[in-house]
């Protein structure tokens, strides 16, 4: 029973399992590939370590302690690889051409790849907890609300939480004390001030600027990795997967490749009293098996990942670009939750006037109020925790929104009026003043009345 409970509760919230703060093609970036990459680097340390790496035949006359000796200089040494039909060249300078490099440190170069695969997300994790607006937190939060839904008042205490930790980085974190309110920049100092994001955390988009910049470094790694890869392991490596096309298309052998070999020959010397003994051995390398399959895998997974972080950012640009699109998206939360404030109908207010202080209401909202950061961190909590408790979200927003918009509005009316009456009566021509004076309409001193003397 606690099993196929475990299994029902999986199949329920398999999409929401995990806190996640961003989107699937970065996860396609720091987690699956970086979980595959360490996979392929257990197997081939464990066959380098703990098997049998390298193989050399050698003379008759190697002993036992001799042979282990050819297995390991050759291990250390590295071989060089000639085609059976092919006569082994005299010179050093091409068997060196011909030598391989990689196989020895096939581990390393895996761990590497696996770190630069994840140093985006660990930069993301890093800047966005300094941020003031940690949405990994919100989303647990979110996730934990989910698995406590029959709760009311837990509910009430997570939507709570989650607004009011948006509503304070947005009203907190949008405006610099050592800004200056007033400074007017070109299109160049905007677009500097932008890239330097990191060193200005009160920007109302610094949360998207980091997202951007993030994604912006999974497709430059994607870009990047068969690159290094073709100068770590060398012989063009960056058209391997394209020979192997070619020879599966024309049926020929694709399993073995001259990139990785299974049979090379090995260069050592014995130094003996008084003479020095150079041989020439023939080593079958068992690890490269393994190497030519797992840089194969990896060869084809790039270039799809690299497709799908190009469609995904540009994507992610037209995304951040449509300031209507976020419009769109917070007034089908605002009407999913009929969060919408009806106006008192009067006889002095159409039907038409109250759509139109209700769209620029919203409107004011979305682009002085939320801003880009607030969008979209709304957004990631909707994608990967549970749409409905956004929906509420985002009804506590605005309504706390319309109370500053009402307020706001009511004070600057005010200053209208009061600026336009300053106004009027400095408009009227100042008149020279003279003293009021003043007569008296009865003199008993038990009763004297003071009325100003008018002009008649």
């Amino acid at each position: 029973m606690d099993i196929l409970g475990f299994a029902t509760k999986l199949k329920a919230g398999q999409h929401h399992s995990i806190q996640n703060d961003d989107v699937f093609i970065d996860r396609l970036n720091h987690r699956y590939t970086v979980t595959m990459i360490l996979v392929f680097a257990a197997i081939v340390t464990t066959q380098q370590y703990f098997g049998s790496p390298i193989t050399c035949w050698v003379p008759a006359q190697f002993t036992g302690g001799y042979e282990k000796y050819a297995n390991d200089i050759c291990w250390i040494m590295n071989t060089y690889y000639v085609p059976m039909e092919h006569d082994i060249p005299h010179a050093e300078t091409t068997r060196y051409e011909r030598m391989l490099k990689y196989y020895q440190w096939s581990p390393f170069i895996l761990l590497f790849m696996a770190l630069c695969f994840y140093f985006p997300r660990m930069l993301w994790r890093s800047l966005n907890n300094k941020s003031g607006l940690d949405i990994e937190k919100l989303v647990g939060a979110a996730l934990k609300q989910e698995q406590q839904s029959d709760q009311n008042e837990e509910r009430q205490k997570t939507i709570d939480y989650i607004t009011n930790s948006i509503r304070v980085y947005i009203e907190n974190r949008y405006t610099s004390p050592r800004q200056p309110k007033y400074h007017s920049k070109n299109f160049f100092q905007k677009f500097t001030y932008s890239l330097t994001f990191w060193r200005h955390r009160h920007l109302s988009s610094f949360i998207v600027l980091l997202f951007t910049f993030v994604k912006f470094l999974f497709l430059f790694n994607s870009l990047v990795q068969i690159f290094l890869l073709n100068a770590f392991l060398g012989n063009d490596y960056h058209l391997f997967g394209f020979e192997v096309i070619t020879k599966f298309m024309r049926g020929l052998d694709w399993g073995e490749s001259k990139r990785f070999p299974r049979v090379t020959l090995c260069d050592f010397h014995i130094r003996e009293i008084g003479i020095i003994h150079r041989y020439t051995v023939q080593c079958v390398l068992p690890i490269n098996l393994f190497n030519e399959k797992i840089f194969l895998i990896l060869w084809f997974w790039i270039l799809l990942l690299a497709a799908f972080n190009i469609g995904d950012f540009i994507a992610w640009l037209f995304r951040i670009i449509r300031v209507d699109s976020r419009s769109a998206y917070i007034r089908r939360k605002l009407a999913m939750n009929r969060a919408i404030i009806n106006e008192p109908i009067d006889e002095f207010t159409s039907p038409e006037q109250m759509k139109l202080n209700e769209k620029i209401r919203s409107k004011a909202f979305v682009h002085d109020y939320l801003q880009e950061d607030g969008c979209f961190a709304i957004r990631l909590i909707a994608r990967n925790g549970q749409d409905i408790i956004v929906g509420e979200i985002v009804d506590k927003l605005y309504k706390h929104f319309c109370l500053i918009y009402e307020r706001e509005h009511i004070n600057s009316d005010q200053a209208i009026i009061l600026q336009k009456s300053n106004k009027h009566h400095l408009s009227i021509p100042p008149v020279s003043p003279r003293p009021r004076q003043f007569e008296t309409l009865n003199q008993d001193d038990d009763h004297r009345y003071l009325v100003s003397q008018t002009n008649t």
